[in-house]
């Protein structure tokens, strides 16, 4: 499964925090499903949050709550089996919820590290992510792009196709892999 996550702000943040959901940005996704070939959808219910320190611009931490009722696609069937209990279990586990905790700066780059929590599971994960600062030629407004790619088995959250037949991803794929994007402008 894909998610991406993507906002483009063109205003200054406000106080070091900077908010985003559906109106700025959406989330979508696919997976592979041997039935249909791929099954693409997006969330309509999101709100995130980025923490920042207003002089340095570092960032200090990271929040994103996801409904997972309001997954929607073009095939309502597979909508539906995405929220019921087989899946998300969306009337039992209402949110997808990811809080960091710290934020990591190495020769790599960045990594934030957190508790993500989904389908009644809490787990610590840790997930790289890059920042970069880019001028506009024509404006001169200096942004900042923060871009990642994460991937989540969707097993160590207990999210089973089918309990006899999902041994191997073979009819749904076992990793979510979240692709997400944020730039925002700053003094």
């Amino acid at each position: 499964m894909i998610l991406i996550l993507g906002v483009n702000i063109d205003r200054s943040f406000a106080q070091g925090v900077v908010t985003f959901g559906p109106k700025e940005t959406k989330i979508e996704g696919s997976i592979p499903y041997t039935v249909i070939g791929k099954y693409r959808a997006q969330f309509r219910a999101f709100k995130g949050r980025i923490t920042l320190d207003e002089r340095s611009l570092q960032i200090q931490s990271v929040y994103l709550k996801i409904g997972t009722a309001s997954i929607i696609s073009n095939c309502p069937w597979c909508d539906k089996m995405a929220r019921s209990r087989r899946l998300l279990n969306a009337a039992k586990y209402p949110n997808i919820i990811f809080k960091s905790d710290k934020i990591i700066q190495d020769q790599t780059g960045y990594k934030v590290k957190g508790v993500l929590e989904m389908h009644g599971i809490s787990k610590r994960m840790l997930f790289p992510f890059k920042v970069s600062s880019v001028i506009d030629p024509n404006t001169k407004q200096r942004s900042l792009v923060l871009s990642g790619s994460w991937v989540i088995d969707r097993k160590d959250f207990h999210i089973i196709w089918n309990k006899y037949l999902d041994h191997g991803g073979v009819l749904v794929g076992d990793d979510l892999t979240v692709k997400w994007g944020i730039k925002m402008a700053v003094k």
